[in-house]
């Protein structure tokens, strides 16, 4: 009988500290990815500005071939939107411009232009790498949120599901190399 209660009591022992680690190990990894997600979040937000600037330098050249109807590029940043918004508008901008670009391709030097679409391609691929960092990880969060006893931890820690980004395709346009 006292076997039994002893090997009762370090059993249940045995399993609270199963429960314990388990719990640290879910709030560890939830807080790593968090950090990988501000990590992310933190990159494109350099990377949308950084092509915000592309653009408000290939609009002075569109101007300057006299080309009506280009979007107006304003600091975007000012109109305090987030990351989710600010992405969609930047890249229906682009789509723009570089249809204008490829519209009026005769009309414009491509002196400058060139570097800057350049600057704008590889800015893009940044952006996307960028997002795809940011949607594994959050899909990661989303992922444990709805599986047990990962999901435990989060009620009780008040971690809160992650929104990720729809990734947009740009549409090819020929802007052919001068």
């Amino acid at each position: 009988m006292i076997y039994a209660i002893i090997f009762g009591s370090i059993l249940v022992v045995v399993l609270i500290l199963i429960f314990v680690i388990l719990i640290i190990n879910y709030k560890n990894k939830y807080d790593f990815l968090y950090i990988k997600i501000k990590e992310a979040d933190n990159n494109l937000d350099i990377l949308l500005q950084k092509k915000e600037e592309i653009l408000l330098k290939i609009v002075p050249i569109l101007e300057k071939a006299k080309i009506k109807d280009i979007p107006e590029v304003i600091k975007l940043k000012s109109k305090r939107i987030d990351h989710y918004e600010l992405y969609t508008e930047l890249m229906e901008m682009t789509t723009e411009i570089l249809k204008l670009i490829d519209d009026y391709e005769d009309k414009l030097d491509y002196k400058e232009l060139d570097s800057l679409i350049e600057l704008l391609n590889v800015n893009e691929n940044d952006i996307r790498a960028s997002i795809k960092y940011y949607n594994d990880n959050g899909e990661e969060i989303n992922y444990l949120a709805h599986k047990f006893p990962s999901n435990l931890v989060k009620a009780f820690s008040h971690y809160q599901d992650v929104n990720t980004y729809k990734l947009q395709k740009r549409e090819p346009f020929e802007i052919l190399k001068h």
